[in-house]
């Protein structure tokens, strides 16, 4: 499966966050420090000379840099600072959260762009199998906005691994590729390809259902 996020791409967002957390850190301890040098400069002028003729120009360069900074820094935390930090949340969140595997066949693709959570994406529109009868078939599965499919058409069909309905993994198929086979066929081609995923892109909860779910039988066979 084609991994819709790799871990250059997790460790580069991870990074920029911190790039701009400290960047914030350096502007403020600049602020502070000319500040902190305009209080110190008056202070002394006024025990040394008695003189006031700095008050006026330091204070209007105090109230300056502090209005500055202020709407700086609202703008950096509420837009940039915001977008990155809910972008690097959805990254752990795929890596640490459930996971869910399925597959459907392509219908079109939604550039409708719809926020969640902070991020955006556009829509995958599939023609899903449904969970319980009566349920509605088709499904749009969100992709992150920057990244970009391979060309398909409808009819494809495509295997996906989704965080929370965001794609993470997906594997494609063209139309017609699966026309002569079986049934059961195709059920083993499924459980395959699902395996591997899960080897690639969120295996340790497979290692854990699997050592879950095997203790109890190991235990059966040593009581026989």
């Amino acid at each position: 499966m084609t991994a819709v996020f790799g871990e250059k791409e997790r460790k580069d967002a991870f990074a920029t966050k911190r790039r701009l957390l400290v960047g914030w850190f350096v502007v403020l301890g600049i602020y502070l420090a000319a500040e902190v040098a305009m209080a110190v400069t008056n202070g002394m002028m006024i025990s040394r000379t008695r003189s006031r003729a700095l008050y006026i120009p330091f204070m209007a360069i105090s109230i300056t840099l502090g209005i500055l900074f202020s709407c700086g820094s609202l703008f950096f935390f509420e837009i940039k600072y915001k977008l990155t930090s809910r972008y690097c949340r959805m990254l752990r969140g795929m890596q640490e959260g459930l996971r869910e595997r399925s597959h459907g066949t392509f219908i079109e693709i939604d550039p409708t762009i719809s926020e969640k959570d902070g991020v955006f994406f556009y829509s995958l529109v599939l023609d899903c199998p449904p969970i319980k009868r009566g349920d509605i078939t088709e499904r749009k599965v969100l992709v992150e906005r920057t990244h970009s499919l391979p060309a398909l058409s409808p009819g494809d069909r495509i295997n996906f691994i989704t965080h929370a309905n965001i794609l993470v993994a997906y594997e494609i198929h063209s139309a017609g590729v699966f026309d002569d086979l079986t049934d059961e066929e195709l059920s083993r081609m499924e459980s395959e390809e699902f395996a591997f995923a899960a080897g690639g892109a969120g295996a340790e909860e497979e290692r854990k259902i699997n050592s879950g779910t095997d203790e109890p039988h190991n235990e059966e066979e040593s009581n026989k």
